[in-house]
């Protein structure tokens, strides 16, 4: 039987051979032009081309003739063993390897040293093998394999250069998006350097006038306040990127804001202690917070002073593992404690807090001792003074979820108000130096439970302070940002689901801090207080709930009424339209720190506090209803009157007057 050609080809070639032949076929034109990756080989292929054009450009320079005048025989006698060490040396640092498209310091390295062992191969070959083996007609004259070792240097750089300039230019003409970078630096350099393969970046702006109309990475610096507007009209800019490391809160709120008036994305360059290994990606380029629209400028602290006051202490926060008490524990430990002790009865944040700082606390030398207790279980709660010398308190622990509370004020008698007598009366006993109770301006004017419970514990602790040698300090301020279940957690899980975002009132407006602001301003606070005070933190302007949500909605590049919607859903029980800081009837008085001052409150005298919160926890214990336990707290704190809540229609009479008011 006679077989046609073709099988009796498939029949002699081994299968791996007709592998490789297919493999060949598919390197078209079109295909190479078009693939990502070239192969290597290729690419070796073509470096072997250009070191043997070298050798000839060396040949040519060192005879002084044209080129048809030389021996070629000689030339590709030479050319052969050339080749063979330009191989070996690619051979041994892969050169070839690289993505060709990627060229930087690395590749040029690996080129420089494959070639340095090509010539050393060849001039070693050249002066003690050749002659040896009468083999001279392969060799290269010393002169020429010099030239020829720089020219081919040259000349496969400049190769792989020319291959990203043209890779660069065809992204280029694939329309990268265009951005803005805000500052004309050396952060907007390196910014420069980490952005532009993915974006065309087509100004650099600065509000440094004398920088206009400067040059840096072939792109012009303009001028942030007159020439914004036309570099948005007249490009189709996508972005803008601050790279600017110290700007103020305050310069960088209004570029935002500009920016989002041109629905402008806005990205902004971290700080440059958290770049990978010192080097800045565009991965590590961020779009900008909400909390840095609402933040403030870094606020000054004096550490000294601070530092003498905790280093080397024992100090308890209550309340360790919530939104302030862990940002409380970070920043005490910056002091450098003798001990930390962190109590809370939430089991897995207190254990994730300890892991969070058992490198800092290994690497300082502090003790640090996690307590899963609850300050309502007074017995417990004495131990822990018993079994640790407490020098310093921060009370952090409460309930303030408001629309919880007033369905709860049960609850919130037992943690707010009995819990902090608890550990306020064991300070005393145990005559810690000070006890700083963390208050919040919903005491102030209270309409809710919360409000309440929170001003009867203000109450408590501004009295026990006449009677003690330990300082009771207060402090109060409003919403801090991101804290656990606040607003803007709220509103990024609702944008995330596509909406809609829900909020209370059109009008409804609160103050706002970062959580790391509030807590130095305890510290600082904590330190100043000598007893007695209320401090109250300067929480700048309040902030319309239904503006900061418009901006969530923007920053997420989202369009309202068209991609998400607001849905407003009535005021929630025991909520204010606006929080206040002070009540009518109370003033303050400034202190060596801008952002705080001192409440000049009504004070009250121990006893009649002390038999108050008595009455109220025995008539809890007898029995424990809501709307007389509410009724004991409006006559408690006369300022207190319910909004939109079930306790509307009770009215309680004044029960204590003020003893004295300051």
């Amino acid at each position: 039987m006679i077989r046609n050609s073709k099988n009796i080809s498939q029949a002699f070639v081994p299968s791996f051979a007709v592998g490789q032949l297919e493999i060949l076929k598919s390197l078209t034109p079109r295909r190479l032009l078009r693939g990502k990756f070239v192969s290597k080989w290729i690419v070796l292929l073509i470096d072997l081309c250009l070191i043997a054009t070298s050798l000839l450009i060396a040949y040519t320079l060192q005879s002084k003739l044209a080129v048809y005048a030389l021996s070629f025989i000689d030339f590709y006698k030479a050319l052969i063993g050339v080749l063979i060490f330009s191989l070996i040396g690619h051979l041994i640092f892969r050169p070839h390897e690289g993505i060709i498209r990627h060229t930087g310091i690395y590749d040029i390295k690996v080129l420089f040293f494959a070639r340095t062992l090509s010539l050393f191969l060849n001039l070693t070959f050249t002066g003690f093998v050749a002659p040896r083996l009468h083999w001279d007609a392969y060799t290269t004259p010393f002169n020429v394999a010099a030239i020829q070792y720089f020219l081919s240097l040259y000349l496969l750089i400049q190769f792989r250069l020319g291959i990203r300039f043209i890779f660069n230019q065809g992204k280029r003409a694939r329309r990268k998006p265009r951005i803005i970078i805000y500052g004309s630096g050396e952060s907007g350099r390196l910014t420069y350097d980490a952005v532009s393969p993915f974006y065309d970046v087509t100004a650099f702006l600065d509000d440094n006038s004398s920088l206009k109309g400067k040059v840096l990475k072939g792109i012009k610096i303009l001028n942030f306040e007159t020439d914004m507007d036309t570099l948005v009209e007249k490009y189709d800019i996508s972005q803008l990127i601050i790279s600017i490391q110290n700007i103020s809160t305050v310069k960088k709120r209004e570029i935002i804001d500009k920016c989002l008036s041109y629905k402008l994305e806005v990205k902004v360059v971290p700080p440059i202690d958290h770049w990978l290994n010192g080097q800045l990606t565009t991965a590590q380029i961020k779009n900008v917070k909400i909390e840095e629209l609402l933040g403030r400028d870094v606020i000054t602290l004096n550490k000294d002073i601070i530092a003498s006051e905790v280093n080397g202490k024992h100090i308890l926060v209550t309340g360790a593992a919530g939104s302030i008490g862990s940002e409380l524990v970070r920043q005490i430990l910056k002091f450098s404690p003798a001990h930390l002790i962190l109590l809370d009865q939430a089991e897995t944040p207190l254990h994730n807090l300890e892991l969070e700082i058992r490198k800092q606390v290994n690497d300082k030398n502090i003790q640090c001792t996690a307590l899963l207790a609850d300050i309502r279980d007074q017995v417990l709660l004495r131990k822990v003074f018993t079994d640790h010398p407490i020098e310093i308190i921060f009370h952090a622990a409460a309930y303030k979820h408001v629309p919880a509370i007033e369905l709860n004020p049960m609850q919130a008698l037992q943690v707010n108000i009995l819990g902090t007598r608890n550990v306020a009366d064991l300070a005393d006993e145990f005559k810690v130096q000070k006890m700083v109770f963390i208050s919040t301006d919903k005491a102030v004017n209270p309409t809710n439970v919360m409000g309440a419970t929170k001003r009867v514990a203000e109450m408590y602790v501004q009295s026990k302070n006449k009677i003690s040698q330990t300082a009771y300090i207060t402090t109060r301020f409003g919403n801090v940002l991101g804290s656990n279940g606040s607003v803007i957690p709220l509103f990024k899980k609702q944008i995330e689901q596509g909406g809609p975002i829900t909020v209370t009132h059109p009008d409804v407006t609160r103050y706002f801090m970062t959580i790391p602001e509030a807590c130095q301003l305890v510290l600082d606070a904590g330190v100043m207080g000598k007893g007695g005070e209320i401090f109250v933190f300067d929480m700048g302007d309040s902030v319309k709930i239904v503006d900061l949500a418009e901006k969530m909605i923007q920053l997420s590049g989202l369009t309202l009424g068209k991609d998400i919607k607001i849905e407003f859903t009535g005021l929630r029980p025991g909520e204010k339209l606006y929080e206040e800081l002070l009540n009518d009837q109370e003033s303050i008085m400034p202190t060596h720190h801008d952002k705080i001052m001192i409440a000049r409150v009504i004070e009250y005298e121990y006893t009649e506090i002390s038999q108050s919160i008595s009455e109220m926890e025995q008539k809890g214990r007898l029995s424990p209803d809501n709307h007389e336990m509410v009724l004991m707290l409006k006559a408690l704190v006369p300022e207190y009157i319910s909004q939109n809540s079930p306790y509307d229609h009770l009215v309680a009479d004044m029960k204590i007057t003020p003893a004295l008011a300051r």
